[in-house]
């Protein structure tokens, strides 16, 4: 695996994907490449500018779980 993963996912309704799905494999082509190419297309049309550095994604907050109190069993002797 490459040391910087550089792709992302998106979530889509699976009517959706389907939809893009048989178009593309009608097509002969990619999912991926498919939508990569719209979405190019849509944001050059709104002139909205294309960045030249991948920025980081956030870290996710560390969650602190507080330990549960370990359970003691009774205690039974027997001589």
């Amino acid at each position: 695996m490459a040391k910087r993963q550089t792709r992302r996912a998106l979530s889509i309704k699976g009517l959706t994907y389907q939809w893009i799905k048989d178009y593309c494999d009608q097509e002969e082509r990619s999912v991926a490449g498919f939508v990569e190419e719209i979405v190019k297309e849509k944001m050059t049309e709104l002139g909205i500018p294309k960045p030249t550095i991948l920025m980081p994604r956030p870290e996710a907050p560390k969650v602190h779980k507080t330990p549960e109190p370990e359970e003691i069993p009774p205690a039974h002797f027997t001589f």
